[in-house]
């Protein structure tokens, strides 16, 4: 019996022996494996490609008139006549209203007439010098007595001369009764009414500038022009010349096409942004100034930039850089110059290639020269 149940002890033994040893042995190399697995750094990767050559480039902007000219009095008077109210299209030339300036009217006829009596002096003091110079010629009369005649000529020649500017100045004053339109477009405002009285430079008796307001506005809308300030970034390619297309939200599916026309040719220092001027044709006149739009410019690259999620971006003391994961699942950070930023995707235009794969949302454990498990791409960007 003692025999036999050593026998079995044994056995035991031997098959515990047997059944544990491996699971240990399975055991160590899980934990081994995990450990490695562990140690690697899992990142997940996009592949990054050019942007398309031709991209857009939208900017709102408000429109404006191309010409808007206000029209003040240019002489006191009383508003007698007006022709033409807001909303008006005129022509250059076309009256708008007529000023009654009585006064202006009697200086005239005084200046008229005292001219008048101007060129009645001169011919007196030119009959006179012609006289004395004769006398002179057979010494009657001294050199100094025509000399006074002469002098005496020359101021008549100087008063009448006075006199006819001064006639000249009324006349304009006279011309000025008369409002008329400087171009051709549409009135867009109106500040006086039949018996106004109106004051040169101002309107409804305002003499200084802060009440000063003008009879009539005129705006020239056959072709209008919008304002944009265009990002640093983008300024070589939005030069004069580049077509434009205009959106307005309130017409919806209708594009209006521009040109741009010139810009500032220097930036604004505080916005970094280039001040560029649009031009459309608007001769249906559905443009109106003042109108909120969006300029979108159609930007085309010889080279397009490289597209990269903004969430793969290190910002470091350096500059911009990206994490690119090599063939040989190494991390490799590349410093790159950054291009325009459109919010969850930003433009690479240096130091990055095509297909690159780039790490998204690199924690610190990447670091350059550190090997790491890739995940599953996420996809290219767009």
């Amino acid at each position: 019996m003692k025999r036999l149940l050593l026998v079995v002890v044994v056995l035991f033994a031997v098959l515990v022996v047997a059944g544990v040893l491996p699971r240990l042995r399975d055991a160590r190399e899980l934990r081994a494996e995990s450990a490695s697995v562990h140690a690697t750094p899992a990142v997940t990767i996009v592949r990054v490609k050019r942007a398309a050559a031709i991209s857009d480039l939208t900017l709102p902007g408000s429109i404006e008139a191309l010409h808007e000219s206000p029209l003040y009095a240019r002489t006191n008077g009383y508003v007698t006549k007006w022709t033409t109210d807001i909303g008006g299209h005129v022509d250059a030339g076309q009256l708008l209203a007529v000023i009654e300036a009585p006064e202006v009217d009697r200086q005239a006829d005084q200046a008229k007439a005292d001219l008048g009596q101007l060129r009645a002096t001169l011919t007196l003091n030119k009959q006179t010098l012609d006289r004395w110079v004769a006398l002179g010629r057979d010494s009657v009369v001294t050199r100094q007595e025509v000399d006074e005649r002469q002098a005496a000529y020359d101021a008549a020649v100087a008063n009448l001369a006075s006199g006819q500017a001064n006639y000249d100045r009324l006349l304009e004053l006279q011309r000025f009764e008369r409002v008329v339109a400087p171009f051709r477009g549409v009135v867009t405002s109106r500040s006086v009414d039949i018996g106004n009285l109106v004051t040169a430079g101002a309107a409804m008796g305002g003499a200084d500038a802060a009440s000063a307001r003008p009879l009539f506005t005129v705006a020239s809308t056959d072709t209008v022009r919008v304002y944009v300030n265009v990002p640093q970034s983008a300024v070589r390619l939005v030069q004069p010349g580049a077509a434009a297309e205009i959106l307005v939200r309130e017409r919806p599916g209708e594009v209006f096409r521009g040109t741009v026309a010139r810009n500032a040719r220097a930036l604004d220092a505080a916005s970094r942004t280039l001040l560029t001027e649009v031009q459309i044709p608007n001769r249906s006149g559905v443009l109106l100034p003042g109108t909120y739009v969006q300029v979108r410019f159609a930007v085309t690259a010889a080279e397009p930039p490289i597209i990269v999620p903004a969430n793969a971006l290190v910002v470091r003391a350096d500059g911009a850089q990206v994490a690119v994961v090599e063939a040989d699942h190494t991390i490799h950070f590349a410093k790159v110059e950054l291009g325009r930023d459109f919010g969850e995707s930003v433009e690479v235009v240096d130091g990055l290639t095509d297909g690159a794969a780039v790490v998204v949302n690199p924690s610190d454990e990447i670091r350059d020269g550190v090997t790491v498990r890739v995940l599953a791409p996420i996809g290219d960007t767009k």
